[in-house]
């Protein structure tokens, strides 16, 4: 019954680890990762060797239940922040589900570094167990923790959200108001080319700024739909894609942002430098479409993404 206990406070401070170290996005990375699992199962290792445990199978899932009730625990409080409410369970609703579901991937790990720990792969003699834990170890810390760290960084409730409450949307056009005095010019942006840019070019056009980044579903959708009505006023109307992350780390990773499939036209998009046009409006998630005349004065915005025709009719009537 002593080692029993000891197996089970022990898997209670591997969960606690876990959850500190992996579940903080200012804590997780390559580095992190690749330690955390090396942990996981050599300490397993280790401590059956020198106990010499021998548990049974309903030992194991007692001791394994610790971590799958702390990412449950997990899961519940992401629902008590508001995420995962939809009034119909349509597309986002499921892809948002399966997004959060996959950004507890670090904890699902340690679990199954521990089940394994627990029973074929104590035996580091075994070439093959070697290889299996080797495997797992590199593969998720240095191919996929970098993928699951950006979108943990991204991964706001309001990136989802289709359709802004009446409410929300007043207080932050309240604030965003109060910075309608900003000319375009005071702001510099990074090119494909690498280059440290305005995107006013004297010709007189008006200029549409749409914010995004790469995990929020809204602008996905308008990077789908508003490239015809951006065709059908380029007389007028000269667009450019605006990346937005509060992240200096994930700003620069220029090879992934100019080249994100979604946006055909990816000569169009620019890396706003230090976030300085986003925090000077007070701008809150994405997208956001920020339309300027042509001498740089913001003159209309709007925020979320939902019915193509009434924004591109927004647009339009300030084209006029």
């Amino acid at each position: 019954m002593k080692k029993k206990i000891i197996f089970l406070g022990y898997g209670f401070i591997l969960a606690s680890i876990w959850g500190v170290c992996f579940l903080d996005a200012n804590m997780a990375d390559k580095a992190t990762a690749a330690m955390g699992l090396a942990f996981t199962f050599l300490s397993v290792y280790f401590l059956q060797r020198q106990h010499r445990f021998s548990l049974s199978n309903v030992d194991k899932c007692i001791v394994a239940s610790i971590p799958l009730f702390f990412l449950i625990g997990l899961y519940t409080t992401l629902i008590d922040f508001g995420y995962f409410r939809f009034k119909t369970y349509n597309f986002p609703a499921i892809y948002q589900t399966v997004f959060y579901l996959q950004l507890i991937n670090p904890g699902l790990i340690a679990f199954l570094m521990l089940v394994l720990g627990l029973t074929w792969l104590k035996d580091l003699r075994n070439p093959a167990n070697v290889f299996v834990f080797t495997f797992i170890s590199l593969f998720y810390a240095y191919l996929f923790m970098p993928e699951w760290t950006l979108r943990w960084h991204n991964g706001q409730r309001i990136n989802f959200d289709t359709e802004i409450p009446a409410s929300e949307s007043a207080k932050t056009k309240e604030a965003l108001d109060l910075n309608y005095g900003i000319n375009l010019s005071g702001f510099s942006f990074i090119n494909p080319a690498l280059d440290t840019v305005s995107l006013i070019d004297g010709s007189n056009k008006y200029i549409l700024l749409e914010t995004w980044a790469e995990t929020c579903m809204p602008c996905r959708r308008a990077m789908r739909e508003m490239p015809d009505f951006y065709r059908s006023v380029t007389d007028k109307l000269s667009v450019f894609y605006v990346y937005e992350n509060r992240k200096a780390s994930v700003r620069d990773n220029f090879e992934q942002i100019f080249s994100f499939k979604e946006i055909k036209d990816t000569s169009r998009i620019v890396i706003d430098i230090d976030q300085e046009l986003y925090q000077t409006l007070n701008m809150q998630g994405y997208p956001y479409f920020l339309l300027f005349d042509g001498k740089g004065n913001l003159i209309h915005h709007i925020r979320g993404y939902g019915d193509k025709d009434k924004i591109a009719a927004q647009i339009a009537e300030h084209l006029k």
